[in-house]
């Protein structure tokens, strides 16, 4: 087995694409389900379709320890330059091809069209921290807050690797407690805090700690591991059942209340995924054979193009039709929108990012 795929892991696309597919319809279908009871709660569980973007922060972080800690344990150190020449293959091809095509062919496009398009100062995503600008601006790039999420943690995460590889536990409960004190302070003074990346250092340090937990191959990995089929139910079902309590909990109490609901059913959610990551490696027997699933792995291959190309597909799919005078239920139009996304995603992964992979791959260490 080449250590291209001794280190590749088709559970975690599928983990990876159900998150995309629960972004784009969070994106995509706006339904409206009523103030009833029932109503509010099938809101509820649609309004949190967007933590599956923490699933993304979670997997990468995971990925990125596993495969550092076995880069140091197979050669006595870590390379940050190597790390981050691999980081920077994978992610700024498609990325600053996006930035060509919405700060030199939109203007250009909108001024030709006489099309009003209001673009942020350009330095907020050719440095990767767009998600520090809150202004309005168009839709399709609002998206990309992520992978200035992303960069930002890479180089973080790169320098701990390189000084800290015998204290990363350490470097995670401090990720977690400073995470975890800026999210309560911002909460508390009424501070926006939805795109800061110190919200989502929580999210890398579940990461980081499933993924060190599977170097160690502790009680936890154990007990996933010999995890019978009643107990695997009883495990998946908890999600669930704790956001349907959440629910109850959240619609009963006083409004003041809200964001703590929120809070707490956000890094239960975060937890139980840096759980399934592990449960999904070790137990053979595993109700959900997410490594099986052909159409979510290969929907989790082409999920950096799918995520970055479903906010354009999004936004121009609604202008054309407007343009055109077309009117279509809004499921159908999702789905065609969909479509339109994988056939878009499937070429940039075939002609853009597969060539920038394969170099990718001949640059790693191990």
């Amino acid at each position: 087995m080449s250590n291209r795929h001794k280190y590749y892991f088709p559970q975690l696309d599928s983990i990876r694409g159900l998150s995309f597919l629960a972004v784009y319809c969070f994106h995509a279908f706006h339904p409206q389900f009523g103030s009833s009871f029932w109503g509010s709660m099938f809101n509820y569980f649609y309004q949190n379709l967007v933590l599956s973007i923490d699933v993304f922060f979670i997997l990468s972080a995971f990925l990125l320890t596993w495969l550092g800690i076995n880069e140091y344990k197979a050669k006595g150190n870590f390379s940050f330059v190597n790390y981050f020449i691999r980081r920077a293959l994978r992610i700024w091809p498609l990325y600053f091809l996006l930035m060509l095509f919405a700060f030199v062919i939109v203007p250009f496009a909108s001024s030709y069209f006489n099309v009003q398009v209001t673009l942020p100062p350009a330095y907020y995503y050719l440095f990767f921290i767009s998600n520090f600008y809150l202004e309005g601006h168009v839709y399709f790039l609002r998206f990309l807050w992520t992978l200035s999420v992303e960069e930002q943690f890479y180089l973080l995460w790169g320098i701990c690797l390189l000084l800290f590889q015998k204290r990363l536990m350490i470097c995670v409960a401090l990720l977690a407690a400073l995470s975890f004190y800026y999210t309560v302070y911002a909460i508390y003074n009424n501070v926006h805090h939805d795109f800061n990346t110190l919200t989502y250092l929580f999210d890398f340090a579940v990461g980081i700690w499933a993924a060190i937990l599977m170097h160690k191959q502790n009680r936890v990995t154990a007990f996933f591991k010999s995890m019978g089929k009643r107990k695997n139910l009883v495990f998946f079902l908890s999600l669930p059942l704790f956001f349907i309590l959440n629910f109850c909990f959240y619609y009963f109490a006083p409004t003041s209340f809200s964001p703590w609901v929120d809070l707490l059913g956000r890094y239960l959610f975060i937890i139980f995924t840096g759980l399934l990551i592990i449960e999904q490696m070790v137990n053979e027997n595993s109700l959900l054979r997410l490594k099986t699933q052909k159409f979510l792995i290969y929907t989790g291959k082409i999920s950096y193009g799918l995520y970055c190309f479903h906010g354009i597909v999004l936004t121009f799919g609604i202008i054309i039709l407007q343009k055109l005078d077309i009117e279509m239920p809004i499921v159908l139009r999702g789905v065609i929108f969909l479509i339109i996304n994988y056939l878009v995603s499937a070429i940039s992964y075939s002609f853009i990012e597969k060539p920038f992979l394969r170099l990718k791959n001949k640059v790693r260490r191990i």
